[in-house]
């Protein structure tokens, strides 16, 4: 098993044990699919699904963050999120970042919208 290959396994292993904040759906070499549970009283009778995208260079170039289950927030538009208006990149990321970083960043945005940041709305 390669570094990358131990590095996804253990990523992973430590998104599974987000139990009150995430529950991981699917994982492949590809794509991870879950649902986060945010605790914001508006969306926290919710769960909505995001896929993170792996690169096949994974961790050395970002994934690529969508929401699968339509989410109407300010920092969310066409399933991208945007981190202070600016839609999450490998301007953002480092290759020690973990899943579990990007999961936790993703769960305070929809927690903590950031209106200064709102993105338009695509019709």
């Amino acid at each position: 098993m390669s570094v990358i290959h131990k590095r996804l396994k253990c990523e992973i292993d430590k998104l599974q044990q987000l139990s009150g904040s995430f529950i991981l759906d699917s994982a492949s070499p590809d794509a991870v699919i879950g649902r986060i549970l945010p605790q914001s009283s508006i969306f926290n009778q919710a769960g909505f699904q995001i896929e993170l995208k792996l690169p096949p260079i994974y961790p050395f170039a970002c994934p690529h963050i969508r929401f699968i289950t339509r989410i109407y927030h300010p920092n969310v538009d066409s399933g991208n999120i945007y981190f202070g208006g600016i839609m999450y990149s490998s301007d953002d990321y480092k290759t020690t970042t973990s899943l579990v970083e990007i999961v936790n960043q993703i769960i305070n945005v929809i927690d903590n919208p950031d209106i200064d940041h709102a993105v338009e709305p695509s019709i």
